[in-house]
């Protein structure tokens, strides 16, 4: 750390240390009347606290750190094995030192700091450290004194302090006075926990006194006028006024200090526009001249500062049970500014009394209006979203009344009864190509998918060097022999060896063809016309293949079939005889029907997920240009037409009867 620590004195004088302690001392009350003046402030008490700890022991440089949770979870130690580091991190609030370093110096010292706390704050205990030991010879070491700050027993930050002594037991004695320093750190905490607390008393009692003036007053509009003269007095407001909605407009009932008002005039007309804009956000509007307003829209509240001298205006919501109810709107001369949290403070507190504002403005109506607002409010619960599976259990059991009893004669309400099953479209002629032998794939690749392919055309060739070298071996074996055979012809005395060459000539010839016909193999050709749907090979030329493997698959992509798997429990309701009709929509497009009929069922299931499937084939009457091999979807086959009750309850019904079929 001898980069960041700054070096005062000399160890020549032997008084020297004594010298320095006693030439710093400040008077104790001055020091504490310091630490005082920081009042709720924690980085700037914080601050003089360093101050104040670096006076006391004649430290050269100081700095603090804030202890927060680190971005890590914590691991949970294994038996056996030591406990895991505690994670956290060190935020520095403040650091000390009579130079002037430039920021990247003192960043350098500030992350040695840390590195010297750290260990004390891991063990929970102050520590004395000695830094800079290589100059130790000729001046007195240097130590690092680390104090651990508490709250409530919790560490909560550490302050450490470089000074000199000439001995560790001198340091430990000087850390000692750090610590009683340290001590005035939790009476802070204890301060401002008491001022929070005196805060939020502060605050319950006013919204108690004006709950009581809302409480106290007789009807809606006094409650109204009462409310806004006891915020205008608590809050010191110039004027607060009460809009309440009243369909989707809001309308001006009460305006502090003032009886009776006309709605139509200039200044009401403003207000009730700051409290619409409240309305519309939904949120608290705050309004400040000098520039310092909330986040949100405030055209009409700038406006209404403008037009009465530059007011503060701040537009609060009334909601009952999450819904909106009313706003108030209060207005602050320019010279009293309305912090962020005393304004969420009023927010909460206006919000804590509409409920009650909005029972005297129901309660305090004409009895005729409460009849006509009980009968709608009646419908809407009859037709609005709350108790749905009442109703919609009592609209079920009207609806299967009148199917079942048949109460609605001359009316077929008979719907068509379908049986639904996945599909997936197949070529209905696919050919699938083999490599002819095991080799490696050649140079030559002529397709890909997706190429439109003749039938005999050069789809691929194999690697065809040796299969040439070993025919034209053959080819010269069998061309030798047959000189050899010629050589022999006019001796009588060597037919026997020209025979024998006639022979191997007549063999090598054939494994010659051999060869030929396995060239000719190794040249794969189209078998159809169609589309080459799999198989691409360009990449990977002279890779190996062994004889059987699939190279490609042609198929015809317009010449379609549609291959359903239809459940156990409803091929007795198929016909194979293509009388029946159904629907398909495939999952790429959803909303496009397309007619089919039923050409075949194979009767032969299939174990499907613990149930069996049958395939079942179909042919569409109409194309779409759009299908290819292998889109999915789901079909639905008409079967018969037949009530809602059996449409919704005959599975129930035959489950009971497969259960029951013993009794």
């Amino acid at each position: 750390m001898s980069s960041g620590i700054v070096e005062t004195g000399s160890s020549k004088d032997p008084n020297r240390d004594k010298d320095r302690s006693g030439s710093q001392q400040v008077p104790r009350a001055r020091l504490v009347q310091k630490l005082m003046a920081a009042g709720a402030d924690l980085p700037a008490f914080i601050s003089a606290l360093i101050e104040t700890q670096g006076i006391v022991v004649a430290g050269t440089e100081a700095a603090a750190f804030i202890i927060e949770p680190g971005d890590a979870p914590q691991q949970q130690p294994v038996e056996g094995e030591p406990a895991a580091a505690p994670n956290f991190k060190l935020r520095p609030v403040a650091h000390v030192r009579p130079d002037d370093s430039d920021p990247d110096t003192r960043q350098r010292a500030l992350d040695e700091f840390a590195k010297i706390v750290r260990p004390c704050v891991e063990q929970g205990k102050d520590g004395v450290i000695e830094v800079d030991a290589s100059r130790r010879e000729t001046v007195d070491p240097q130590f690092c004194l680390v104090t651990l700050l508490r709250a409530d027993g919790q560490v909560v930050a550490v302050s450490a302090v470089i000074a000199r002594a000439p001995n560790g037991q001198r340091a430990q004695q000087r850390l000692s006075s750090m610590e009683l320093v340290a001590g005035y750190f939790e009476m802070f905490t204890l301060k401002r926990a008491a001022e929070q607390t005196r805060v939020i008393a502060a605050t319950n009692q006013n919204v108690l006194q004006l709950a009581t003036s809302v409480a106290t007053a007789e009807g809606y509009d006094a409650a109204a006028m009462s409310l806004c003269n006891e915020l205008a007095a608590r809050t010191g407001a110039t004027r607060v006024a009460i809009g309440w909605l009243e369909g989707r407009k809001i309308k001006l009932k009460a305006m502090s200090h003032t009886e009776k008002f006309d709605k139509k005039q200039e200044l009401a007309v403003m207000i009730v526009a700051a409290m619409e804009e409240c309305l519309d956000q939904e949120e608290l509007v705050q309004y400040e001249p000098d520039g310092a307003s909330s986040d949100n829209v405030t055209r009409a509240s700038a406006e209404l500062s403008r037009t009465q001298g530059g007011v503060s205006v701040l537009s609060l919501p009334l909601r009952r049970i999450g819904e909106m109810v009313g706003v108030v709107t209060l207005e602050f001369n320019p010279q009293k500014k309305l912090g962020p949290n005393a304004a969420t403070g009023l927010a909460v507190a206006v919000e804590l009394l509409a409920p009650q504002l909005y029972d005297r403005y129901q309660n305090d109506r004409w009895w005729i209006t409460k009849t006509g607002i009980s009968i709608r409010e009646t419908a809407k619960m009859a037709t609005g979203p709350k108790h749905m599976l009442a109703k919609l259990i009592i609209a079920v059991c009207v609806i299967g009344l009148v199917i079942i009893c048949d109460l609605v004669p001359f009316v077929d309400l008979k719907p068509m009864y379908h049986v639904t099953a996945p599909f997936q479209f197949a070529a209905t002629e696919s050919r699938i190509i083999s490599a002819p032998m095991e080799g490696f794939i050649g140079s030559v690749v002529n397709v890909r998918p997706g190429d439109r392919v003749k039938k005999g055309q050069v789809l691929l060739e194999m690697d065809l060097y040796n299969l040439k070298q070993q025919k034209l071996k053959a080819d010269s074996e069998a061309a030798s022999k047959r000189l050899e055979a010629q050589k022999y012809g006019g001796d009588p005395t060597k037919t026997a060896e020209r025979l024998q060459a006639i022979k191997e000539a007549e063999g090598s010839e054939a494994e010659s063809r051999l060869y030929a016909n396995q060239i000719d193999q190794a040249i794969v050709k189209a078998p159809i016309d169609g589309v080459v749907m799999s198989g691409d090979w360009i990449d990977k030329r002279n890779s190996p293949v062994r004889k059987g493997d699939e190279l490609f698959k042609i198929a015809d992509p317009k010449d379609l079939r549609i291959e359903m798997n239809v459940a156990e429990r409803d091929i007795q309701s198929l016909k194979d005889d293509r009388s029946q009709k159904g629907w398909l929509a495939t999952s790429s497009l959803p909303t496009e029907r397309k007619p089919f009929v039923v050409s075949r069922i194979i009767p032969l299931p299939t174990p499907d997920q613990g149930a069996n499937v049958f395939k079942v084939y179909g042919e569409p009457l109409e194309f779409n240009d759009q299908w290819l091999d292998g889109m999915q979807g789901e079909a639905r086959i008409e079967i018969k037409k037949r009530t809602i009750a059996w449409i919704w309850t005959h599975r129930l019904v035959e489950w009971v009867q497969l259960k029951t079929w013993w009794f």
